[in-house]
C-alpha cells in the first residue's frame, strides 16, 4: 500500500468507521492497534463539536454543555465534514436539530442555530460601498416609480416562530433566561453588517413584506402600492439608506 492509499484508508476511517487501515498499523501490549487509531477518530469528533461549539454558542447555552456534546457528536458522525473551512461546517446542524429535538423546543432550538448562522453570514459576507443619498437626489422624478435597489451581501432576513432572539440574548447575558420557546406571533428579523458590527432589528410585518419585494426585483412604484403611496415608500427607503442595506440603484427597462 502506497503513500497516498494510506491516506485515503486513514480518512475513510477517520470519517466512516472503515477498518482496513487496522492490518497497516502496529499495536503493541498497551496500546492496541483499535486504541491508536481511535485517539484520531475521537479527537476529529470533538474538534468538530467544539468548531460548532463556537459557531451556536446560544444553542449550546440553551441545551447545556453535555447535552450539546451528545447532540453535536451524533450530528457530526451523520454529517462528516466536506469543507476545507471549519467555518463553512454546520449549515446543516438547525433542520437536523429540529428533527432531533421534541416540539415546542424542536422548532425553538432550530431557529435559535438559524439565527446565529445567519449572525455568522452576516459577519463574513463581502463588503460593498453602500448608496449615498444624493445618488438619488439626481434621478428624474419621473423616472422614479421604476427604480429598482441592490442590496449589502450582508443583509439576511429570518422569519421566526419561536422565542429564540430571546434565547440568543440570554446566551450573550443580556437578559434573563427565557421562560418559554414558544411564540404567541411570528416575528420577521433583518440582520446587517455595518464595517465590523453585525445589527439585527424585528421588522414589521408592512416592512418585511416591502423589502422581500425590493430584494426580489419589485421597482419603487410596485413598492408604493401596498403601503398606501410613495411617502410611505420613501420612509422606508430612507431608512434602509440610512443603515447601510442598498447599494445600488438602477432604472428598470420594464414600462
Amino acid at each position: 500500500m502506497n503513500l497516498a492509499q494510506l491516506q485515503q484508508c486513514f480518512q475513510a476511517y477517520v470519517l466512516g468507521g472503515d477498518r482496513t487501515i487496522e492490518a497497516q498499523i502496529a499495536g503493541a501490549e498497551h496500546f492496541a492497534t483499535e486504541l491508536r487509531l481511535g485517539v484520531y477518530s475521537q479527537g476529529y469528533t470533538a474538534r468538530l463539536v467544539d468548531v460548532l461549539g463556537e459557531s451556536f454558542p446560544a444553542v449550546q447555552a440553551a441545551l447545556g454543555a453535555t447535552r450539546f456534546a451528545h447532540l453535536v457528536g451524533e450530528f457530526t458522525r451523520e454529517h462528516p465534514s466536506r469543507f476545507r473551512s471549519a467555518r463553512a461546517y454546520g449549515e446543516e446542524l438547525p433542520e437536523w436539530l429540529a428533527q432531533q429535538l421534541t416540539a415546542p423546543r424542536a422548532a425553538g432550538v432550530a431557529e435559535l442555530a438559524r439565527f446565529e448562522w445567519a449572525m455568522a453570514a452576516t459577519f463574513d459576507a463581502s463588503d460593498l460601498i453602500p448608496l449615498r443619498p444624493e445618488s438619488l437626489a439626481a434621478v428624474d422624478p419621473a423616472l422614479w416609480p421604476r427604480l429598482q435597489f441592490a442590496f449589502t451581501p450582508t443583509l439576511q432576513r429570518l422569519t421566526v416562530r419561536s422565542n429564540c432572539v430571546a434565547w440568543w440574548k440570554f446566551a450573550c447575558a443580556e437578559q434573563p433566561r427565557p421562560s418559554r420557546w414558544r411564540l404567541t406571533c411570528t416575528q420577521h428579523w433583518l440582520l446587517w453588517r455595518q464595517e465590523l458590527a453585525v445589527y439585527y432589528r424585528r421588522l414589521s410585518q408592512a416592512e418585511a413584506r416591502s423589502l422581500d419585494a425590493a430584494r426580489a426585483g419589485c421597482t419603487f412604484g410596485q413598492l408604493c402600492e401596498p403601503l398606501s403611496g410613495p411617502v410611505a415608500a420613501a420612509a422606508l427607503l430612507r431608512r434602509w439608506i440610512g443603515a447601510g442595506l442598498i447599494c445600488g440603484a438602477s432604472v428598470s427597462d420594464a414600462t
